[in-house]
């Protein structure tokens, strides 16, 4: 096959490295077809003249979130309006699950690549190309005198190492001039949350909830990147990594193993996910000794109760334990966590809140919550739906607190600290920052006293931080339950916003400080 005769257009969330793409577009190359990627975020201007200067004969759409859904929808509908008359499909979570939903929302979609589309995109195009009919083709969704038909499952994929390694863009900064790349292990997850989708997914594809690579191959993943693109920081993107297999321990031993074997030791360091249950102190002393610097962990509710809905599977003291093992040992973590759901009370507000102040105690990690969203396909979202609860469309699903003052109150906490917590430039996105500079400088820069006075400044800046949040929010849970914001009204809110905002600047400029004059210090 000409590769340039039959290019291929992939439009996808790029905020960063989109590993389902990038395997994609590496076994569409292996096909001899030329592929690109453009971000849905680009003006759809933007994305409509690279279309018509490229002509392709498809362009995919990946919509794994459906938070996206409207600029999906918008995108399609004004392609087609600008001409555009090629294959359009789609992929993703969403489109995989919700095929139906999904072409009542984007008429201008053609077919639906549904589950993993290794296999299957580079079939659709082929029978594209040669004006074959791709109607038989297996994981397919299109429509067909008014209905949608869904085409039989391929059983997916079992060795994961049998796909090329994905395709990915020149490598960026991660930190003091250090580039960064993400990978992954493994697919799926074996838990089920009641909060998440992914195992609904892996479920309904066919397939193992999980599957996991071999260490050596991902480990000869990490050296090739190191070798060629001068990668030093690897960000694992599973959902859970293996540090807990039915072999036990054996597989982050066998990986930590060949970290060793091929020379990596001390020159690339790597962050990865797992549950605060799977941390035990004799497995991760190895793992740090073998570059692990960062751990993300899904907290989620600092209560029994909470974390029973949600159907976690731990408990509260086994949480506390893994954090301060992580203490312990130093390694750095971040964290999910929950503390607005559909039945929060203001009790179990505060109880999470205490939780909460506990984990951040050391002040090298701000706190920071969500309110849970009930996402597609979740248990969640269809028990909101069965209690008649759920409001809103998909993408912009939501739901009323159990009491009015509830949902008063999470008003405020978006009025007084919604760029704080969530902001690009906020206080918490800030925290991070200086957190990787830090991590960064420890691993592969000499103890220094100008960064070590950084370090100070951010743990105290942190600090502080903290407590104001801590104590505004008791503040406001107090208000609302004990209904004095119906006399006190509007101004009282206003006035902890105003005073929310002067203390985010100050906090904000001292972590810029903190990051410059690290920065400073490194490049000398």
């Amino acid at each position: 096959m000409n590769p340039s005769l039959k290019p291929v257009l992939l439009v996808a969330f790029g905020e960063e490295e989109n590993l389902g793409v990038g395997y994609l577009m590496s076994v569409l190359q292996g096909a001899g077809i030329t592929s690109r990627m453009i971000d849905i975020r680009y003006d759809s201007e933007e994305i409509l003249a690279a279309i018509k200067r490229e002509s392709p004969v498809v362009v995919g759409f990946s919509v794994i979130y459906e938070t996206c859904l409207d600029g999906f929808t918008e995108l399609v509908s004004y392609l087609r309006k600008g001409g555009v008359d090629c294959h359009f499909t789609a992929g993703g979570h969403y489109a995989s699950l919700y095929p139906e939903e999904l072409f009542g929302f984007i008429p201008g979609l053609d077919s639906v690549v549904r589950f993993e589309g290794e296999y299957t995109f580079p079939e659709l195009v082929n029978c594209l190309v040669t004006a074959s009919d791709w109607k038989g083709l297996r994981n397919l969704a299109y429509r067909e005198n008014g209905r949608v038909i869904r085409t039989p499952l391929r059983e997916p994929e079992k060795n994961l190492d049998n796909f090329p390694y994905p395709y990915r863009r020149p490598l960026r900064e991660y930190a003091l001039g250090k580039r960064y790349s993400t990978i992954i292990s493994g697919r799926g997850c074996t838990y089920s949350c009641s909060f998440c989708n992914t195992g609904e997914f892996y479920r309904q594809a066919g397939g193992p909830l999980k599957r996991i690579r071999r260490p050596e191959a991902v480990v000869d993943e990490m050296l090739r990147l190191y070798s060629e693109s001068g990668c030093r920081i690897f960000l694992f993107q599973d959902d859970d990594n293996p540090v807990k297999t039915a072999g036990g321990n054996l597989w982050i031993k066998s990986f930590c193993s060949e970290i060793e074997r091929t020379g990596l030791l001390g020159r690339v360091i790597w962050k990865m996910n797992c549950r605060p249950d799977e941390i035990e102190p004799e497995i991760f002393s190895i793992m740090k000794r073998h570059g692990l610097f960062l751990v993300f962990i899904g907290l989620e509710d600092g209560t029994d109760e909470g974390l029973k809905r949600f159907n976690k599977k731990m408990t509260v003291e086994s949480a506390r334990y893994g954090v301060e093992v992580l203490r312990q040992l130093g390694i750095g973590f971040d964290y999910g966590y929950i503390l607005f759901q559909p039945e929060s009370t203001f009790s179990s507000l505060r109880e999470s809140l205490r939780f909460l102040e506990e984990i951040c105690r050391d002040n090298l990690v701000p706190i920071t919550f969500l309110k849970l969203i009930p996402y597609f396909g979740t248990r969640v979202e269809r028990e909101l739906r069965e209690a008649g609860r759920l409001t809103g469309r998909p993408g912009n699903f939501d739901y009323s607190y159990l009491t009015p003052a509830l949902d008063a109150c999470w008003g405020a906490v978006l009025n007084c600290f919604d760029e704080w917590l969530w902001g690009r430039r906020g206080a918490v996105n800030l925290a991070k920052w200086v957190r990787n500079c830090l991590a960064v400088r420890d691993h592969f820069g000499k103890p220094d006293e100008i960064v070590e006075r950084q370090r100070s400044s951010y743990c105290e800046t942190v600090a502080q931080g903290n407590q104001f949040l801590a104590e505004t929010l008791y503040g406001l849970f107090d208000c609302f339950e004990s209904g004095r914001h119906l006399s006190e009204g509007q101004e009282r809110i206003e006035r902890i916003a105003l005073e929310s905002a002067r203390r985010h600047d100050i906090i904000c400029g001292t972590f810029r400080e903190n990051l410059r004059a690290i920065q400073e210090e490194s490049s000398r």
